[in-house]
């Protein structure tokens, strides 16, 4: 007899279990992305019913996954929303599986997707929050169509990447030093570009900008392989378990610390011990390196 046989309902409960955990992850609700349902701009042609999923691993969907195609099609890619350069500003998260938490970047293009820089990194904690907060910096250029998005790197399960993008319009704000220019570009990694995260981590931005949120349990692990230079600035921040607003672009923020010197991400390097230890090199603390070793299982 076979051995399914004897538990008949097995099967069924584990595809059930499994089909659950592939298809129920998150996005962004509001304001409302590119291919979502609640978009008013769309048919209900152009409605992805997975755009929960993470981007391909591959990269081929970066940026903003399969849905991006509408932002050059009229009314579909027209904005949602009119921020003011300046103003605060805040995203709302949709979804049934957090895996445990992770990182997370609100960033806003304004070339068109070309390239995105950060307003807010979230190093951990996210999305176990409903809505999280962030500032748009006072000079940005007034911007039409310009292209708002979420980043995750989730905590457990396979190593991806989730983006979510809306659109909207920038208007004029009140101008001044908002350090629109000094704003790193958004990160990336599992998506065969050579950068991966580390599972059972919150992932440590390389470069997080002047406006980061800690929230988690504090376990940060930098990523792996070619993720860029280090620029970690004076990891400055309000916690997410807090509705503090964002602190927003203060005068010298974004100056490096002399005591965390910016070099090149080395990340957290597994060994190969059959037991599954990884070492994990942190962060400068003042002027001493150190490196942490993890037992973990996977």
């Amino acid at each position: 007899m076979m051995p399914q046989l004897l538990y008949p309902g097995l099967t069924s409960l584990l595809f059930l279990l499994f089909a659950l955990q592939i298809s129920a992850h998150m996005m962004i609700s509001s304001p409302p992305p590119l291919g979502s349902s609640s978009n008013p701009n769309l048919r209900s042609s152009d409605i992805d019913y997975n755009l929960k999923d993470p981007l391909s691993p591959s990269g081929l969907t970066y940026p903003c996954g399969p849905n991006f195609d509408l932002y050059s099609v009229s009314p579909q890619g027209n904005p949602v929303e009119t921020w003011a350069a300046g103003s605060s500003q805040s995203f709302t998260l949709d979804g049934g599986a957090s895996h445990n938490g992770g990182s997370c970047q609100a960033s806003l293009s304004i070339d068109g997707g070309k390239s995105f820089k950060v307003l807010r990194s979230y190093e951990g904690g996210c999305p176990l929050k409903g809505n999280y907060q962030f500032s748009i910096p006072a000079d940005v250029p007034a911007t039409k169509k310009a292209v708002f998005a979420w980043t995750w790197f989730n905590q457990i399960g396979n190593r991806e990447m989730y983006m979510n993008c809306a659109v909207v319009d920038i208007t004029p704000g009140s101008g001044g030093k908002g350090g629109w220019a000094k704003k790193p570009e958004v990160f990336k990694a599992n998506i065969g570009n050579g950068c991966t995260t580390v599972e059972r981590f919150d992932v440590e931005f390389p470069n997080p900008g002047d406006d980061v949120a800690r929230g988690g349990e504090g376990n940060f692990a930098s990523p792996v392989g070619d993720c860029g230079t280090v620029n970690r600035g004076a990891d400055s921040g309000a916690g997410e378990g807090s509705d503090s607003p964002p602190a927003g672009d203060s005068p010298g923020s974004s100056t490096t610390d002399p005591t965390r010197p910016s070099q090149p991400n080395s990340g957290a390097v597994p060994t190969t011990s059959a037991c599954g230890t990884k070492t994990v090199t942190a962060k400068p603390e003042g002027t001493m390196v150190f490196t942490r070793t993890f037992t973990v299982t996977w």
